[in-house]
């Protein structure tokens, strides 16, 4: 069985082989999100274009089973004799086999399925199999097995008339290309990404939001939305997973969702359940893991949730994931790890899983631990196979825009402030690449690694160990450069005031700096840059008096800082996205280092 990504495009059309494979070549590169795990992949197109052919291989490749529609139907009666007497019967049937077929399957259909039902391939994968004119007029010519479909006209006029009126429907359905497939099946499978409807919000909005934004399913859970919600304006939007969490799930829900989830110790309902939980308050061994899962029911997907703890447990429970995997299959497991260190776990194991839980942004996620949205659809879409992982590390990142700028994948890893650096730092020298280091760790970190610097804020990979850097000093060094002042007053004394110091002093400019504890018994006049982080209030009689205040922050920490700079009295310059961009580039340059 072939399984290569290339050797799709030997089973099409001769013709269109050589220049599918170059148009492929040319956008392999392009970003583009991989196959979601559980979503049914669909062959269409014209008659004898190699549907048939092109199952086998991209089964194979997903590790999908394989359904060919005309033969199930087959099994029904025969289908020329179907197509010649009774053409609108086997359309009906051909429809109501599709809508039963298993989900996650990869199906080939007849030639006239996507010009006839196309409303039912909705939420499907479908793929437009490409054949030119010449070769389906010479394979039909050359196939007396397949019936005529207007046999009262001569079967050149025959051929081209329906060849011709398929293309239009085909057209109006915006299937995906093949080579636009073939760059899915690259790229890979994918978690379904889950996102759970918050308290006390608009949920028909929220659900077109999470939409919009790459979600897959939908969450709702009965401790945070009110029973009485009808959910079927609510499917119409996205898919929608009910979890039982304290109270019973409302039969009206049950019979809207597509995924059911009750907790495997309830008790409650379990046998029907197409999804079942088992929420740990423990951390656990494979072995204990997996006899939590002795007795499962029939068909019914699982998800093990454990508190992670120490990231120095990841490897177990990537360990029990595998297990899982091995005794339920992989569209049927979803392991989950939880707690303030969960994220960089939760990441690695998401490369397995059937289901991913995210959060919807950064200002609330259902459980500790959760990626954002966002950073997992730009993973999925950017990320390279065998390439590890880079990472800001913070204990405040929820606004930073490094995922978007640096190459994927790319984690916010948000930690409390008085973490232990060292083990963390151990921990994630074995899954990332590169660290970017924000507040308020730049000098820990820097101590933790023994870089010999007051701060730092870049680590990079190496076999030894971390190494270090601050490029902060090409971002104080542009901020200084677009200021033009031979003198300078600096607010804070972290990090970023050191990188301050260093360009300063390259660039023949003077400091004065101003830590929280200090007076400040006069206003400040001339240029000052402003090193505090937005959720650090201004010290007592802090003013300013017609003094020019860089902001470097950016985004929405830099807006407020710059109403609370207004209300003092200073105007505010915003050289955020001016140091961000140049100490970026500069850790882009370290990283690739270590690649």
């Amino acid at each position: 069985m072939r399984c290569a990504v290339v050797d799709v495009f030997n089973e099409i059309d001769p013709r269109l082989s050589a220049p599918l494979r170059a148009a492929w070549s040319k956008r392999r590169e392009e970003p583009i999100d991989g196959l979601p795990r559980g979503v049914t992949v669909v062959l269409a197109g014209h008659r004898a274009a190699g549907k048939s052919r092109l199952l086998a291989p991209i089964a194979y490749r997903l590790g999908r089973e394989a359904i060919d529609l005309d033969a199930v139907l087959a099994r029904q009666r025969p289908l020329h004799q179907w197509v010649t007497d009774d053409l609108p019967s086997f359309r009906a049937a051909e429809r109501a086999a599709f809508q039963a077929l298993p989900r996650g399957c990869v199906v080939a259909v007849g030639g006239g399925f996507l010009a006839s039902h196309a409303p039912v391939l909705s939420g499907c994968v479908v793929a437009l199999v490409p054949v030119t004119y010449e070769t389906y007029v010479e394979r039909l010519r050359g196939d007396t097995s397949r019936p005529r479909l207007r046999p009262n006209l001569p079967i050149e006029t025959e051929l081209r008339e329906v060849f011709t009126e398929r293309e239009a429907l085909h057209r109006a359905a915006r299937p995906t290309s093949l080579v636009e497939l073939v760059m899915r099946l690259e790229r890979g499978l994918r978690a379904r990404r889950v996102v759970t409807a918050p308290p006390e919000v608009d949920v028909n909005a929220f659900a077109w939001r999470a939409r919009h934004q790459g979600a897959d399913l939908l969450e709702l859970r009965t401790d945070l939305t009110a029973p009485t919600l009808d959910l079927r304006p609510i499917a119409r939007a996205l898919p929608v997973l009910v979890a039982e969490r304290g109270a019973p799930i409302p039969q009206a829900w049950a019979s809207a969702a597509q995924l059911v989830d009750v907790d495997l110790r309830s008790g409650t309902g379990s046998a029907s359940a197409s999804l079942v939980s088992f929420h740990s308050p423990l951390s656990l061994s494979t072995a204990e893991a997996l006899a939590a899962w002795a007795e499962v029911p029939v068909g019914a997907r699982i998800k093990h949730v454990e508190p992670l703890g120490e990231l120095s447990r990841g490897p177990v429970l990537l360990e029990t994931q595998a297990a899982l995997i091995d005794r339920f299959g992989p569209e049927r497991v979803t392991v989950l790890a939880t707690g303030a260190l969960a994220l960089p776990v939760r990441a690695l194991l998401a490369a397995r899983n059937a289901l991913d839980y995210l959060a919807f942004d950064a200002t609330w996620a259902a459980a500790p631990g959760q990626r954002v949205l966002g950073d997992a659809v730009r993973e999925a879409r950017r990320a390279r196979p065998g390439v590890a992982r880079l990472a800001i590390l913070g204990a405040a990142v929820a606004h930073s825009r490094s995922p978007r700028l640096h190459a994927q994948p790319f984690d916010r890893l948000e930690l409390p402030a008085e973490v232990e650096l060292g083990p963390v730092l151990a921990a994630l020298h074995r899954t990332h690449r590169g660290l970017a280091i924000t507040n308020p760790f730049k000098k820990r970190v820097a101590e933790a690694v023994g870089a010999g610097q007051a701060a730092v804020n870049t680590l990079i990979r190496t076999e030894a160990g971390w190494a270090a850097a601050n490029t902060d000093h090409d971002g104080a060094a542009a901020v200084l450069e677009a200021l033009k002042v031979s003198s300078v007053s600096v607010l804070g004394d972290g990090g970023a005031t050191e990188a301050l110091r260093v360009a300063a002093q390259q660039a023949g400019i003077t400091l004065m700096l101003h830590s929280r504890k200090d007076g400040f018994e006069a206003p400040l006049t001339g240029t000052v840059v402003w090193t505090w982080p937005a959720l650090v209030e201004a010290p007592p009689g802090l003013r300013f008096e017609g003094a020019r205040v860089a902001v470097i922050a950016y985004g929405p920490p830099g807006r407020e800082i710059g109403r609370r700079i207004r209300a003092l009295g200073g105007m505010p310059l915003f050289m955020g996205p001016r140091w961000f961009i140049a100490q970026a580039r500069r850790q882009r340059a370290l990283w690739e280092r270590a690649l």
